[in-house]
């Protein structure tokens, strides 16, 4: 893996302050080293988009490296009228959505306890507990749910670009977006839990 903190603006090395449009540029010249900083800036984000929707931890990394390697081969097709990763989640999003669709993978998953080694709810912080029980009613959402309210609240896209990547009506992702909070503001209600300061209007 290429290691992109070495990396300097000579020779033809690319340099971390390149934009993401520019190192696709690059790459689209042949420079495979761009493409794996594009790897490296965003493989971490990709992923914890992926955990989100993807129920079975065996499955997680070989999706990650399907979106990856389709969006090396599809790089050409990335016409510059909008945000580079704006483009790619909606790569990763539509190769998640035909993964479950293959498998007709159950979506509700997790559980409202923590798995076998962690610490239990009963010792954990208020906001340690809030955050287990919100992650465990995350997973009973629907694929579309997960889907947004991970992406506006996680990797923090703007209502506008979810519309995009999941070429849904921007209204339709706003009504998803308000069901979804409020579904799960009464779920913390019934297991009488207060939603901890972060969690309000636009922030999880």
């Amino acid at each position: 893996m290429y290691d992109h903190s070495d990396a300097h603006d000579r020779g033809g090395f690319v340099t971390s302050e390149e934009s993401d449009e520019d190192l696709v540029r690059r790459v689209l010249r042949g420079d495979h080293r761009a493409f794996e900083l594009l790897l490296l800036r965003y493989q971490n984000a990709v992923a914890k988009f992926i955990w989100r929707l993807i129920p079975q931890s065996q499955d997680r990394e070989e999706i990650c490296q399907d979106v990856f390697v389709k969006v090396f081969f599809n790089l050409h097709k990335f016409r510059f009228e909008s945000k580079f990763s704006t483009w790619l989640y909606s790569v990763a999003w539509r190769t998640a959505l035909t993964f479950v669709r293959r498998k007709r993978l159950s979506m509700d998953v997790l559980a409202d306890e923590p798995e076998a080694g962690q610490v239990s709810l009963e010792s954990m912080s208020d906001e340690g507990r809030v955050r287990v029980i919100i992650n465990a009613e995350i997973s009973k959402l629907s694929l579309d749910e997960r889907s947004i309210i991970t992406l506006f609240h996680l990797q923090e896209m703007s209502v506008q670009e979810i519309s995009e990547i999941m070429s849904k009506p921007v209204g339709t992702v706003k009504s998803i977006l308000h069901r979804v909070r409020y579904k799960l503001k009464s779920r913390l209600r019934l297991k009488e839990l207060n939603p901890y300061p972060g969690f309000r209007e636009g922030v999880i």
